[in-house]
């Protein structure tokens, strides 16, 4: 099985949208243009809670991952119609978004950003069930 995380990553790459000049997992690697000339997409991991107990063995995973948009300082994008689909895309893949702040500025580049994070139940399926 995939970590979540590379879950939804793969997801937003397969959905090839031309304002994303970035996309990482798990980080933004060293080296990697920060100076607000591109637009940036990262996905993280927030929580991976196990559930759905019965006779002390889990059967779920509730995987919370986190999409954190940077974008770049001229973009000439509707900022608003595009996170709004973005959404709608992973909503139409089963991931649910459970929680989406306003959009701020980065103090230290002046970029325009957004963190929202969408959440599954993965059903775990353990040898011999």
């Amino acid at each position: 099985m995939e970590l979540p995380v590379m879950t939804v990553y793969r997801l937003i790459q397969s959905l090839h949208y031309g304002w994303i000049d970035q996309l990482y997992s798990m980080n933004i690697p060293p080296g990697a243009d920060t100076s607000g000339k591109q637009t940036i997409v990262l996905i993280t991991s927030i929580t991976e809670p196990l559930g759905g107990y019965r006779n002390d063995q889990f059967s779920n995973m509730q995987a919370n991952i986190q999409v954190q948009i940077f974008w770049k300082k001229d973009t000439q994008e509707n900022i608003f119609n595009e996170e709004v689909a973005l959404m709608n895309n992973l909503e139409n893949q089963d991931w649910l978004v459970s929680s989406h702040g306003p959009n701020t500025v980065d103090p230290d580049t002046d970029q325009i950003t957004e963190t929202f994070s969408v959440s599954k139940t993965i059903t775990m399926k353990k040898e011999g069930f």
